[in-house]
């Protein structure tokens, strides 16, 4: 009896804890699915770096960025389908929002249908960081000349 008597708050405020844990779950998962909803709705986020800025050389020839497909990582940073099998694909307006997609301490090139999409993912990717990034010259076609694979990709 003397044990009941004493476990009896402990029961209590189990019960209690039980009650706020449920409710603050609750709360949680509201807020995580607004969350979820609000990142839906972010179409284009902002890559632009500060004109003073000076990223260094950012030129990679197409055999080169060909030859990262297997030894570094590849972003196809075209809109639209993927285009280069193999390669990550990040269309260049989600770069932004997908930036922990890349590899760290990897060596990048990034291929898109126009050059200045290229140019401008690299120039925010190293301001943020990531000096091995690279802006493959000649776009999509130099990419097929230079023999590099093409079509639907799984990524």
């Amino acid at each position: 009896m003397f044990s009941k008597l004493i476990n009896l708050p402990f029961k209590v405020l189990g019960g209690v804890a039980r009650a706020v844990q449920a409710q603050e779950a609750k709360k949680w998962d509201a807020q995580a699915e607004q969350d979820a909803i609000s990142a839906g709705q972010i179409t284009n986020m902002d890559i632009s770096v500060p004109d003073d800025f000076k990223p260094g050389p950012i030129a990679m020839s197409a055999k080169n960025a060909v030859a990262l497909l297997k030894l570094g990582c590849v972003v196809d940073a075209s809109e639209g389908p993927p285009e280069i099998p193999g390669a990550l694909h990040i269309p260049w307006t989600e770069i932004g929002i997908r930036i922990a997609e890349l590899p760290p301490n990897t060596p990048t090139a990034v291929v898109s249908n126009k050059a200045a999409h290229a140019k401008d993912v690299v120039r925010f990717l190293r301001h943020r960081g990531l000096d091995e990034t690279w802006a493959m010259t000649g776009g999509l076609a130099a990419w097929k000349k230079a023999g590099g694979p093409t079509g639907a990709s799984n990524k």
